[in-house]
């Protein structure tokens, strides 16, 4: 017996309907919908009922040819109890990230157990260690942003007195690092001071002391900081590189190219981009979208800088890359399941426009989780928008592959 598209369709409703209960409740946004879609279009569909059909890559997992229930059950005796990821459609590469996941689980439990004491004559105590990071941070923080010496094209306004939509934006931005900042000076100076026994060590230093010994970012910092999950000692690393970054676009203008990863709040950036181009054009912004331009260039290598629209960078992409001589995604290599992504030039068009053909809409997360709460135009606080992404095969094949663009990693 076989079925046709149009048979098909009441099968996939109805079992699309029943993936859904069966995930957990978990089901919140599209990209979920459009997962779960593309995962039952690989085994509902009218070759499944072929004796001996592939359900993957692998020759392990096929339709057993038909016949007795006990040849079924034999047939499924003889699958292994480990999944390849190739059976979901993923690369091989997951495995590495499960692991990684696994193993800092358990460093974290380690951590969390081991003893908080040491032998004076074995080397520094627990509270001289977290003593000399409090310092350590002091001393590397860069001066804090100051807008009143901005270039003078930072905030400069139109002819007709308004001001630009990226000034605002970044104005806005440095605000909310200048929190950062404050939260960050008085933490360390607190907590230096707490130790050296000059102020009461409070129970939220005492968790800053704890985290510090741990490599974990303060939660009094991340309350007032932007979504990260990196340790404390790369996230340092990156505070310093944001506010450098800032700093630059403060005192010399704008750049040629904006380093996405730098902002709290990168949808803030799309949304003043395509306004730029909106009030130039005299277009509402709603009757606007980005195409995607891959340039096959990083930041350093800047060629042009767009007349409209913009370029970012700072990119990662997890479950494929980005092949500069075919100018398109293909698989990831083995054992690099996230790659750099080149500089992108944002091109405002017409919101009619067709944009997907050929390409894959690829999600922008902020971080890896993928996660976040849901905000009030239906999506995560993670997920920035869709990029689309020029492509030799179709879509599915890589939103089964968890292809997605993030704009910084966990290390």
């Amino acid at each position: 017996m076989y079925l046709n598209e149009q048979e098909l369709v009441p099968y996939q409703a109805l079992n699309y309907v029943v993936a859904e209960a069966n995930y957990g409740g978990r089901v919140t946004d599209d990209k979920d919908g459009r997962l779960i879609k593309a995962m039952l279009k690989s085994y509902f569909r009218p070759e499944v009922m072929n004796d001996n059909f592939k359900l993957s890559k692998l020759d392990t997992y096929c339709c057993p040819p038909e016949g007795p229930l006990a040849d079924a059950r034999a047939y499924i005796d003889t699958l292994p109890l480990d999944e390849d990821p190739e059976v979901f459609g993923m690369h091989p590469n997951a495995n590495i990230a499960y692991e990684k996941f696994t193993v800092g689980m358990l460093n974290l439990t380690v951590l969390m157990i081991q003893p908080r004491v040491s032998n004076k004559g074995a080397g520094k105590t627990p509270d001289e260690v977290v003593q000399d990071m409090c310092r350590d941070i002091l001393s590397r923080m860069p001066p804090k942003l100051n807008k009143e010496k901005a270039h003078e094209s930072t905030f400069a306004v139109s002819e007709k007195g308004q001001p630009l939509s990226l000034g605002v934006f970044v104005g806005q931005e440095i605000d909310r690092f200048a929190k950062l900042y404050d939260v960050m000076r008085k933490s360390l100076d607190l907590l230096d001071r707490a130790i050296a026994g000059t102020v009461v060590m409070s129970q939220e230093l005492e968790d800053m002391s704890v985290g510090f010994l741990n490599d974990k970012v303060p939660l009094g910092w991340e309350k007032v900081g932007y979504p990260s999950l990196k340790p404390l000692s790369s996230w340092v690393v990156d505070f310093i590189k944001r506010i450098e970054f800032l700093a630059k676009w403060l005192y010399e203008g704008q750049p040629e190219s904006f380093w996405l990863s730098a902002f709290f709040f990168p949808q803030g950036f799309m949304t003043a981009s395509l306004q730029t181009f909106a009030r130039k054009t005299a277009t509402p912004i709603d009757a606007l979208k980005f195409r995607t331009h891959v340039r096959n260039y990083g930041p350093d290598d800047i060629q042009e800088v767009p007349e409209d629209g913009v370029n970012m960078h700072g990119l990662f992409i997890e479950g494929a890359r980005w092949e500069p001589n075919k100018l398109c995604l293909e698989d990831s290599l083995p054992r690099q399941p996230i790659d750099t992504f080149p500089v992108i030039w944002l091109e405002p068009v017409d919101v009619e426009e067709n944009i997907e053909q050929g390409c894959y809409p690829c999600p922008l997360y902020k971080t890896s989780t993928r996660r976040g709460e849901l905000s009030t135009t239906g999506h995560s606080t993670n997920f920035v928008l869709f990029l689309y992404v020029p492509t030799e095969v179709q879509p599915e094949y890589w939103i089964r592959r968890g292809t997605a663009l993030l704009s910084m990693t966990n290390e």
